[in-house]
Parts: structure tokens; C-alpha cells; sequence
């Protein structure tokens, strides 16, 4: 099936405009309702709820979705919905900052990100402002043991301090960049097979086994250090990272071409084994972002572009190109988050193909969903469609944003250690 460039941009204009339809608005910010985890006796259940502040799921995330629509469509609405969304996250910060939130995607951070970029696109310098001092907000907050991951800690941070620390008063970020890299040392846990990280904080089971992966385990973790590595010319940062990347390989399974998923409650196999996830928060796509980012970065280790290629394969042979695999199309373990994998690698690589590859996916889903009228498949089990970045219908829109043209619209999957970024 194959689908014009611009029916992408149409069907994410669509999505667009029903999420401005949805907006709850007052005093000149908006959020929207929407379906999201909360614990409640012990367990987790899903729950109806405004959207909180953060890039995640709430009104950054969609405000950021929002302005890059705009700048291909030029449509007010967008525009205005764009700016009432980052008020009411900028409205959150007191809280997040109060908490010592200053995480990427559930924190201080993806607030920043979200207005810098948002704000530049929008020539709204005031927005853009904001962002830039939510930012140094959070690089004054003192890194914290319970907060490490790309989710909510620093391997989340950093990058962001560092994309930032070029300009005007990027002393100040540089330092804060360098006190959460050297938090990440203190706090590795050193062995024969490699370094990793205890990234469920306070909370871990006893004995829990640190995790792999981009969004919660050591690829994530990686990436932020060797950024720092390279930024700080410190090459301590470097060899953790490098040290990060082996304890992954050790737990490497070739037969599956995959990382298993080492959280406590996933099931294992007949054969004993953790099985494998294939998602950008566990395993193949995610870790092959992290790749392909390291590779352009340690070019003398051919060995992680052999594991970027690996966890390409992988992920391609999943996706099929005939209708979405993995049961949503979230970015955060659905097939648009997985389809982001193969844009990136198609631009880095230079692969037209891989790209082509994307888009029939993309095409599928854009025919049986939104042609098709169905609501799409988000990323919480049993609930419905959820406005959220990465785990609803901004993040779908975002990933057809990036069909219809890669070059301008940049992941927000890898975007922390994207060089274009805050575009």
C-alpha cells in the first residue's frame, strides 16, 4: 500500500484539529482529559484525568506536537492551542521544581524542551524564554539517587544541559551537565560483564536486575555520557558509557536479535529466559536509536554500529509493512515509535528504503484508522484514545509529521541528543 507524503500531513492535520477541538481552556491555557496508570490499593489501574504538565503525557508534549503541525500548515487554531497548552505546563513547574522533578519526559526538562523548540517555531520569543529558565531551573536542582533514567532522571537531563550550554551563560549548564554525569558514576554498579544502573530507585524489589534499554536502562544512560564525554572532554564519561554498552551485549539474546526486558514482573520463556519487549522503552527500537546516536558520536567502535544494524533488522522484520504488529501505534511501545527507528537509520545511513519501509507501515495505519474511522490504538491496555505525546494521539500525529518529512520535524525519541534540536 503506498501513500502519498502529503496524506501523512493530512491525516496528522486532522488529528491536530480534534485535539483542539478537545482542549479545556481557561484563562488563557488549555489541558485536556485523558486516560493515564494510577495506583490505587497495590495495583495499577487505568484513570480518566486531566493531563498533568509533563512532555510524557500531558500538555507539553501535546503543545510541542501542536507547533511543529503549525509550521507546515500555518492554521491559527494550532497556533493558539499550541501556546495555551505550554502556559498550563509552565503553570506546572512550581510543582515539579518543589518535587525535584527535572527529568526529560516527566519533569522540568521536557517542559523546556517543549517551549524552546515550541517557541522558536512559533517566533513567540517570550515562550522560548520561558523554556530556556525552566531549564536553568532544573540545572540548579541537585541530582537525585531515585532519579537516573532518560524518563525522569539525569540521563535525561543531560543532553538537554548540554544542547543548551553554547550560548550565553552555558558555564552554568556545562557545570550542572557535569554534576549529573558524575552522579551517574558514583552511582554505577561495577562488574566483570559491564556497568548498569539501579533506575527504579528506592522502590526496587531486592535483588531487582538492572534494566536495558533507551527510555529506563543503560543505552539511555549511554548516550547521555558520552554526549558529555565529547561536550566535556572528560574520558571517564566516555568509558562509562562505552562501560554501559557491554553490560547490555552480555545479556545480549542473538536468537531473538533482541535485549530482553529485565523487569521483575515480565514472564520468561519455557527456556527460563526474560523475553524480549520490542519497543523505544524496551529493547530493539530504542536500543538501536541509542546506536545509531553512539555511532555518529564513537566512530573507532565499529561494534555498535554492527548492534544498531542488529536492532534495525529486528524492528523492520516486525513491522511487515502491511498494518500495525504490536497492538498501538504510541510512540512509546507501539509501531510509531518503532516505525522512528527505521526513519532515523534511512537519514543516518543513508537507506531510502528503510524510510519507504516506515511509510507503508504508516500507510496501513492511516488507512484502516483514520480513513477507516476507527479510534486509534494508543498505549494503555483496555482504555481508549488519549491525547498524550508518547502515549496518544499527539505522539501518532508526531510520527506522521515525521513521514510525511524527516528532515524537518526531529524525534522526540532521540531528541535530547539530537544536534537540531530545540528546532
Amino acid at each position: 500500500m503506498s501513500t502519498d507524503r502529503l496524506d501523512f500531513l493530512q491525516a496528522a492535520d486532522r488529528i491536530g484539529h480534534r485535539l483542539c477541538r478537545d482542549a479545556l481552556w481557561s484563562e488563557g491555557r488549555c489541558t485536556w482529559l485523558g486516560w493515564a496508570m494510577e495506583a490505587h490499593g497495590g495495583a495499577w489501574r487505568t484513570a480518566y484525568r486531566p493531563a498533568s504538565a509533563v512532555l510524557y503525557e500531558g500538555s507539553a508534549g501535546i503543545g510541542l506536537f501542536l507547533a511543529r503541525l503549525f509550521r507546515f500548515t500555518g492554521e491559527p487554531i494550532l497556533r493558539d492551542t499550541a501556546c495555551a497548552a505550554l502556559a498550563h505546563a509552565l503553570s506546572g513547574a512550581d510543582a515539579l521544581a518543589s518535587g525535584g522533578d527535572y527529568g526529560l519526559h516527566a519533569g522540568l526538562g521536557g517542559i523546556a524542551l517543549a517551549c524552546s523548540a515550541a517557541g522558536r517555531q512559533l517566533e513567540r520569543e517570550a515562550l522560548a524564554a520561558h523554556g530556556d529558565a525552566v531549564l536553568r531551573r532544573a540545572a540548579r536542582i541537585a541530582p537525585d539517587r531515585d532519579r537516573v533514567d532518560v524518563i525522569n532522571g539525569s540521563a535525561g537531563l543531560i543532553p538537554l544541559l548540554l544542547a543548551a550550554s553554547h550560548g550565553e551563560r552555558g558555564e552554568e549548564l556545562l557545570r550542572a551537565a557535569i554534576a549529573h554525569g558524575e552522579h551517574l558514576l558514583a552511582l554505577a554498579a561495577r562488574t566483570t560483564s559491564g556497568w548498569s544502573w539501579n533506575t527504579l530507585g528506592s522502590g526496587a524489589p531486592p535483588g531487582a536486575a538492572h534494566l536495558l534499554g533507551y527510555a529506563h536502562g543503560g543505552s539511555g544512560i549511554a548516550c547521555a555520557l558520552a554526549a558529555l564525554g565529547a561536550a566535556s572532554g572528560r574520558a571517564a564519561f566516555t568509558e562509562a558509557a562505552l562501560a554501559a554498552l557491554a553490560y547490555e551485549r552480555a545479556h545480549f539474546q542473538p536468537d531473538q536479535g533482541n535485549w530482553p526486558d529485565l523487569r521483575d514482573f515480565v514472564p520468561r520463556g519455557t527456556d527460563g529466559r526474560p523475553a524480549c519487549m520490542l519497543a523505544w522503552c524496551h529493547g530493539a527500537p530504542g536500543i538501536g536509536l541509542a546506536r545509531l546516536f553512539l555511532h555518529r558520536l564513537l566512530p573507532d567502535e565499529p561494534w555498535i554500529l554492527a548492534e544498531a544494524e542488529t536492532a534495525i533488522r529486528t524492528t523492520a522484520a516486525s513491522l511487515g509493512g502491511t498494518m500495525a504488529t504490536s497492538g498501538s501505534f504510541c510512540l512509546c511501545h507501539g509501531d510509531g515509535g518503532n516505525a522512528d527507528l527505521l526513519i532515523e537509520a534511512s537519514r543516518v545511513l543513508d537507506r531510502p528504503a528503510l524510510l519507504a519501509q516506515a511509510r507503508a507501515a504508516g500507510a496501513a495505519a492511516v488507512a484502516r484508522y483514520e480513513d477507516g474511522s476507527l479510534p486509534w490504538p494508543c498505549g494503555l491496555p483496555g482504555a481508549g484514545e488519549t491525547p498524550g505525546l508518547m502515549l496518544g494521539l499527539a505522539g501518532i500525529g508526531h510520527a506522521l509529521l515525521r513521514l510525511h518529512d524527516p528532515e524537518q520535524v526531529p524525534s522526540v525519541l532521540i531528541c535530547a541528543t539530537d544536534p537540531r534540536w530545540p528546532r
